[in-house]
Parts: structure tokens; sequence; C-alpha cells
């Protein structure tokens, strides 16, 4: 009735409707403008803010678990880190936003990186060790600050490309995996590359906060060049060690993308510098107190480096040449959780339940919050069937990771092992989120779903275990579910 009488009005009346709702549109989109406006504190002009700063803070508050975790955990050196987060923390307090809360922490990663979210700023072991001088240190944890006080995370938001951190970011890293090979997933995937969508505009706005924080502390601005400098060779050397370009490692090159060039780069950061008052453009660098700080961390750093060959060799399931070149690791320094965590890993793989249980437990005893080994030391419990103990670990490594999608995985097929299927249902469906094409996620669900029964449940996800791995005994399965299921929906 309604279709047949609005092609009766023709023209005229069609015209009419759609410009009485473009003008409903622009009234409501007005409305939600002059509500939405905010002035930004590093401008101090007025722009289209979605997210209220309390938001923005709970938004950092949300994404630092699983974010920390994404970057190699936390680097424990208390000497060290109570150095350099005095250092951050008087670059906020003379910052756009000194009231915000901060936290500082060193990321356990040779990748060389730095980065921050809203009450929260950090920098990698990897490119720490490269620096040369605090004045470097300052200019790259002032621009990271600038991007907080500018609120790029709250414009990135308010665009609506705002990447979320969590389980769906990671399909296309966990989609083909069979069981054990997602359970046996060391780390995390995806939310990485929720740090890298900065636009080119803001990187320069960030750098020239960067060089103002700096000169107003009295550091060489100049050093805001050498800085830049250093993380490219960093980036550089890390590529190379790995046997990679920037062309084929797909996170170093948008790690390196997001910034302008380098030259035009360098040439914004000197205009900047030379447009600061002469009192200001000078400075000191303190080098010597800057390297006898992050001497001890140096020093591992370039064990790591063997570590991170293990883990490669891992990763390509070397199993036996990764635990040969772990131990090496493992010989040098003898108090890194992730040496002894990765080489518990290699037993996992190899079946060597007891000495996995004991690689886990010792890379526990030197950091307990190690969530890879709280993880890990699930899978032993799980593989050897003593579900109960799985599931308090698994629920451990969750509360460390809450975004950890082998975790979500692994906790859902343990209560799916002991029959309480309602539990498994909502890790399940997490670890679903995250990998839809993995063969056998979603006939677990079907099954769930079945002893359940919830009909409509079971059908769609037999129909998409048909879909994904049809060959399989799950897809035999939902075959002969399906032909007694789908004719109850008809009826």
């Amino acid at each position: 009735m309604i279709n047949h009488f609005l092609g009766k009005l023709k023209g005229y009346s069609r015209v009419f409707i759609t410009h009485t709702l473009c003008i409903h549109f622009l009234f409501a989109f007005t409305f939600l403008f002059l509500i939405s406006c905010a002035t930004n504190p590093v401008t101090g002009q007025s722009e289209l803010m979605l997210v209220s700063e309390s938001q923005e803070l709970q938004m950092g508050k949300d994404a630092i678990p699983s974010v920390k975790w994404e970057f190699g955990g936390i680097y424990r050196d208390s000497e060290l880190h109570s150095y350099l987060e005095g250092i951050v923390k008087k670059i906020w307090a003379n910052s756009e936003r000194p009231h915000l809360p901060v936290q500082f922490h060193i990321q356990n990663t040779s990748v060389p990186n730095a980065f921050a979210l809203p009450g929260y700023v950090a920098i990698t072991r990897g490119l720490l060790s490269d620096m040369e001088n605090e004045a470097q240190f300052a200019a790259v944890m002032g621009h990271e600050v600038g991007h907080v006080m500018a609120r790029h995370s709250a414009q990135r938001q308010s665009r609506g490309i705002l990447q979320q951190v969590g389980l769906a970011a990671g399909a296309a890293a966990l989609g083909g995996k069979d069981g054990s090979e997602a359970l046996l997933t060391i780390g995390s995937v995806g939310s990485s590359l929720f740090l890298l969508k900065y636009d080119r505009a803001q990187e320069i706005q960030a750098d020239r906060l960067g060089v103002k924080y700096m000169a107003n502390l009295g550091y060489d601005a100049n050093e805001a060049v050498a800085a830049h400098i250093v993380l490219e060779q960093s980036a550089s050397s890390y590529m190379k060690r790995q046997g990679t370009t920037r062309k084929n490692d797909s996170f170093m090159s948008n790690l390196l993308s997001t910034h302008p060039r380098q030259d035009v780069r360098i040439s914004e950061i000197k205009s900047m510098i030379n447009s600061l008052p002469k009192s200001q453009s000078g400075g000191g660098k303190y080098s010597t107190a800057f390297q006898g700080a992050i001497k001890n961390i140096k020093t591992a750093n370039t064990t790591y480096f063997i570590y991170d060959k293990a883990y490669s060799l891992y990763q390509k399931k070397e199993y036996k040449k990764a635990e040969d070149t772990v131990q090496q690791a493992i010989k040098q320094d003898d108090m890194q959780a992730p040496f002894h965590s990765l080489l518990g890993f290699i037993q996992l793989q190899q079946k060597s339940y007891d000495k996995a249980h004991s690689s886990h437990k010792k890379a526990l005893s030197i950091d307990p919050g190690y969530q890879p080994s709280i993880f890990g030391t699930g899978l032993v419990h799980f593989f050897n069937k003593d579900y109960d103990k799985a599931i308090r670990e698994f629920k451990s490594s969750l509360s460390q990771h809450p975004s950890h999608a082998p975790t979500h995985f692994a906790l859902g097929k343990s209560y799916f092992q002991t029959k309480q299927y309602r539990k498994a249902v909502p890790y399940l469906r997490n670890y679903a989120g995250a990998a839809p094409k993995n063969p056998e996620i979603h006939g677990l669900l079907g099954i769930c779903y079945d002893n359940t029964r919830e009909v409509r449940g079971a059908v769609i996800e037999y129909r998409n275990q048909l879909a994904v791995a049809p060959n399989t005994e799950l897809g035999n399965h939902a075959r002969k579910r399906l032909a007694v299921l789908e004719p109850m929906l008809k009826k």
C-alpha cells in the first residue's frame, strides 16, 4: 500500500520527500555538530569531537592491557624505569593537559618503536638501546606525548577510522590455523596496527610539540633530528637481522609509512628548531648519564637478537634449531622470562609436556605475571587433559591479556571438553570473530548450541562449518546434524 501510494506521487512528491529528508538529516547533523565541538587543547581551535576526555581516557585504559602484550610485555629494570619515567613525567607536566594520569613502560621487544595512548607512554627495548643521549629520548617521548595532548586518538575515533583493539583484528593471522596451531600461537595479533594510524599532519604536529617540550626543559632541540635518524637506522638494522626489507615487512612498512618522508620530516623539524627563541634552541644532551643508565639493557638487547632468531625458527616450525638457538640465549642470560617461555612452547610442540611445564615455571619464577607462560602452563594442563587446572590458568591469562585470541580458544575448548557447553560458547564465539576460517571453530560452536537446544544457532554454525571445512570429522558431523535440525526450523 505504501509503495503504491509513493508511486502515485511521481516526480514532484519524490523531490519533496527527498528534500524533506535532507532537511531533517541536515538539522540532525548540525545539532550533532553543535553539541560535539570541543576546543583542541593544543591549537585552541574548535573541532568536531565525538569523544569526551573521560571517554578518551577509558579508551586508553581498555586498550593498554592488550597493547602491552602486543609489544612483548614489560621489560623489568626498576632503576632504569625510574630514571626514564622521571623524564617522561617532566614532559607530561609541561604539556597542555598535565592533569591527565600517565604510566610509562619499556616494552620488551626488539621492534624499534615508541607509542602513546591516552594515559600511557612507552618505548621499546629495541629503540631505547640504540639511542645516544637523554635529549633524543626526550624528543621521542615528547613526540608521543604530543599525540595525546593534541587528542589525535580521539580525532581518529571521531572520524570512525580507529581500529578496534581486540580479537577481530587478528582474523588474517589466525584464520587458517587448525586447533593445535592456533593454541600454540605465541603472543597476540592485530592491535599493534591500532598504533599506526596517525595521519601525516598529525605526525608533523607531534614533531612540533616534541621539539617545544624538549626545548622548554633545557634539552638540545637539534637532537630531535638525530632521534629521527636513529629510528630510521634502528629500523633498517632490525629488518636486516630479520632477513627482510621494508617492502616485505608489513609491520615495519606500516610503521614507517605513517610518518612523512625522512627528508621532508627533517626539513620540518629543522624549521621548527629555527623558529625557537635562541635561548631555547641549544641545551643539554646528557649522554654520559643516559649511557650509564641503559648499559644493562643494551647488553640484554644484544642477547635478544639470538632469541629473535630462535623465535623466527619457531615460526618456521624448525623446532630443533629453535631449541638449540634459544638455549644459546639462555646460556648468555638466564634471567629473561621470554627465553624460558619460548623454550617451553618449543617443548610443547615436541610433546615434551613435563619439560615444557618446567620451562614455563622457570619463566614465571623470573616474572610471575608473564602472560605467555601463564598461557603455556594452561596448555600443558590442557594437553595432559587436566581441564580444571587448564581453565584456571587460561582465566589468569585473560586477566593479563584480555584480547589474546588463542587463550579464548583454549578456554572455550577446555569448557567444551568438560561438557560445560554454555560456558564454552562466549569464548569460542570470541575466537570465531578472530578466526572465522578456522577449520573446527564453527563445528565446536554448533555442537555447543546443539547440546543447549539452541537450534537456530546450531544450524548457523553447522552451515558455517560446511562452508569452511566440509571434509573433516566436524564437517561430517555438521552435515548429519543439519539433516535433523534444518527441518525443525521450517515447522
